[in-house]
């Protein structure tokens, strides 16, 4: 099912017997999940709130999305909600199985295959950059970790690229970069951190990450996510589409804010993304997103070992809420609950695509408009209802230990590209 690269992982005899004993169901995936008891696996957790999910989208619309979508799996099945259109001039209403840019989220896909070429012995994540691509960067003291984990000190190109929304992106709609022009980007800002000293996210991170991929397998990026995530989990919506500018088949189209309000939105669906490629040109679907976090989580497409490295987080903020591990957030929500994913910004699309530890339960969601915070803000909604289920009543919070339960407020969302409202 996976490559040669992957072994499957044998399990004695004696530790299957003693699982059987235990209540315990042997790992079938290409690499074991970690086994759990079947008291623990049984746990109840929260129905999701598909009322409050709703809501969440309204919200969005509200805040200037044309429409927005979520999908929701869990151990009782498939729950997804649409809102508004997909189409503000055809009027097609929003669909579950359409097609749109994920931007970020495709940072995670990014850093599966990078670590799965380090299982393979190909690179080392605290070795230097410069020991794999020489005199790309100036400091031989950012490391693979680095990248990956947004702590290299390089700057983000797009900053200064979409300072003015609109005619930033109309400069790069039809534009085909290579790596190292916007490698060049970068190096033309002034540094933001020492290596290793403090978390900046940056999209040049992962164009370098991008370089590195290319540079050891010896072919494009789009074959190693083809070979090594999209066939392996059948994700036949999913494909990384650069430098052709269409999505294909059943889609969601894309509107971007301009800095102006009240300024009319721009339809952004057409463009190459090649101002990000292997940081942000993945296009894929809610159902496809929910089956990759899954996989993800469950151990399919990593060794326990590699998985605990990527999960392994720093915070983010001062909310002790917001952490990020190898090319992966952790949010911590708040009835408890921790998800892993990633959120993406692409114009004209917002995205989270998260799922527990045990990759048991998933969310995708995506709202079609960008550059306008609020819009992000309230599709972050979604998650706290999809895994957190109802809130409690206004009486049963006052009477409850936490002086804060039932009234979770969101907290602004994460910036992946620069946001004007």
């Amino acid at each position: 099912m996976f490559q040669s690269s992957h072994r499957r992982l044998a399990v004695s005899a004696t530790a299957l017997i003693a699982a059987l004993a235990a209540g315990l169901a042997p790992a079938t995936d290409a690499f074991a999940t970690p086994l759990v008891p079947a008291a623990t696996a049984a746990h109840a957790v929260p129905a999701p709130d598909m009322a409050g999910v709703v809501a969440a989208l309204d919200s969005a619309m509200a805040n200037g999305a044309p429409g927005a979508m979520a999908r929701f799996t869990g151990p009782d099945g498939v729950r997804s909600r649409t809102a508004g259109v997909r189409d503000r001039v055809s009027g097609a209403p929003m669909d579950i199985n359409a097609r749109f840019r994920i931007g970020s989220v495709s940072k995670t896909f990014s850093t599966v295959v990078l670590l799965q070429l380090v299982e393979e012995g190909r690179l080392e994540l605290d070795a230097p950059v410069d020991r794999y691509l020489p005199g790309l960067l100036p400091d031989r003291r950012i490391t693979v970790r680095h990248l990956l984990t947004h702590r290299s000190g390089l700057a983000d190109y797009t900053d200064a690229m979409f300072n003015d929304t609109v005619p930033g992106f109309e400069a790069v709609r039809n534009r085909v970069f290579s790596y190292q022009e916007l490698v060049d980007l970068s190096l033309r800002e002034p540094r933001t951190t020492e290596p290793g000293a403090a978390y900046k996210y940056s999209n040049a991170n992962f164009v370098v990450v991008g370089m590195l991929i290319e540079k050891l397998t010896g072919r494009p990026v789009s074959d190693a996510y083809q070979r090594r995530v999209f066939t392996p989990l059948k994700l036949t919506a999913t494909s990384y589409v650069h430098p052709d500018t269409r999505i294909t088949g059943l889609r969601v189209r894309g509107y971007l804010h301009p800095d102006a309000a009240g300024d009319p939105l721009v339809d952004s669906t057409e463009q190459t993304v090649s101002w990000a490629q292997s940081a942000g040109a993945v296009i894929s679907s809610p159902a496809d997103l929910n089956t990759f976090t899954s996989a993800l989580m469950s151990g399919r497409l990593l060794s326990p070992a590699m998985l605990e490295a990527m999960t392994t987080v720093t915070p983010t903020d001062a909310t002790n809420t917001r952490f990020y591990g190898l090319g992966l957030r952790r949010y911590d929500l708040s009835c408890g609950t921790r998800v892993f994913g990633h959120t993406g910004t692409v114009q004209g699309y917002y995205t989270y695509a998260f799922s527990t530890r045990d990759g048991r339960r998933s969310l995708s969601a995506v709202a079609n408009t960008s550059n306008h915070g609020e819009a992000n803000t309230a599709l972050g909604g979604t998650l706290e209802a999809a895994f957190c289920g109802k809130r409690p009543s206004a009486a049963s919070s006052r009477a409850a230990a936490s002086p804060t339960a039932g009234d979770v407020s969101p907290l602004p969302a994460e910036r992946d590209l620069p946001e004007r409202h």
